[in-house]
């Protein structure tokens, strides 16, 4: 008989505003009963939607397996994942995988994500490689992608990013390199390491204090999640929401984290101030070059100049 510990939480803010963002969950929470282990329950944290909670009690799925919290209000993502993360530690989950309510899971994921937690006790945070979908489940071209989702894709396939210390890699050299709904992480890091209650860029600020705080990474090509990315409306959800300010908050929120992972570090030891001046100036530079490619050319000069990082 397995015990409480053994069995894993998946974490699923939801959003629902029409009927898409019900068939994406039903998708999506579809993919968690196809997993080979099937030692696993889901809480799903409504983010205030607009419609009826009720829709989310009536899913046609296992409800012994199947929780349900509710935001008061609208409070974004991150404030979603960190109550699921609290569920899950009061619930005993030795780990939690997160996941976004329209991606879809790869059968594996949580069999293959459970063997690298059991066989390798120095990792606490593992990540797999992603395809993308449209808002029918079909392939999306690589040459339709943005230029910042290629930029993941193509570190996966030349050197993703692992061991301890990958906040150093991905914030001076990579970039964001892991989607939310591939990350799988230790409960006590995830409660120790939380998600800032930001709109944008909320992942990426906690990979980066979470590697910072001694997390290291782990990759599995083998598990490619199903990352949809609809082709009939403009840009993310966030993006939607944010607007024309959308990579102005996010280069900020990236720069907080990043600078966050210094402060960490300095604390921990792994880094002496001496290195603090060459990790922000390469820090900068590769953010500022990814604003270029996707067209923020203004936006990537100001990250180049001298008061950005002050200003942020």
């Amino acid at each position: 008989m397995s015990s409480r510990a053994d069995v894993a939480t998946f974490v699923m803010p939801y959003y629902g505003d029409g009927t898409a963002s019900y068939r994406y969950l039903l998708e999506a929470v579809g993919s968690l009963h196809e997993q080979t282990d099937q030692r696993w329950r889901l809480v799903i944290i409504d983010d205030g939607s607009p419609r009826n909670h009720e829709s989310l009690r009536d899913l046609p799925y296992r409800h012994d397996r199947i929780f349900l919290l509710e935001q008061a209000g609208n409070r974004g993502q991150g404030a979603c994942r960190n109550m699921g993360v609290q569920w899950a530690a009061q619930h005993e989950s030795a780990i939690v995988l997160f996941m976004d309510a329209d991606d879809l899971a790869h059968p594996r994921r949580l069999e293959a994500t459970r063997e690298v937690f059991e066989e390798r006790q120095d990792v606490d945070f593992v990540y797999s490689t992603f395809s993308v979908i449209d808002e029918n489940a079909r392939p999306v071209p690589e040459r339709a992608l943005t230029p910042s989702i290629r930029e993941i894709i193509d570190s996966h396939r030349q050197a993703p990013v692992t061991g301890p210390r990958a906040w150093i890699r991905i914030g001076t050299d990579s970039g964001y390199t892991s989607l939310t709904s591939t990350v799988a992480v230790r409960t006590q890091l995830a409660l120790e390491q939380p998600f800032p209650h930001v709109r944008s860029s909320e992942d990426s600020h906690t990979w980066l204090r979470m590697s910072a705080a001694g997390g290291s990474f782990a990759y599995l090509p083998s598990i490619p999640c199903r990352y949809r990315v609809p082709q009939d409306v403009a840009g993310s959800s966030d993006r939607s929401r944010i607007g024309q300010d959308y990579y102005r908050k996010k280069a900020e929120v990236d720069t907080d984290g990043f600078f966050a992972a210094i402060s960490i570090a300095l604390q921990r030891g792994t880094i002496e101030p001496s290195d603090v001046p060459g990790l922000k100036s390469r820090f900068l530079h590769r953010l500022a070059r990814t604003m270029a490619r996707e067209g923020q050319h203004e936006l990537a000069q100001e990250i180049r100049g001298p008061n950005f990082a002050a200003a942020s």
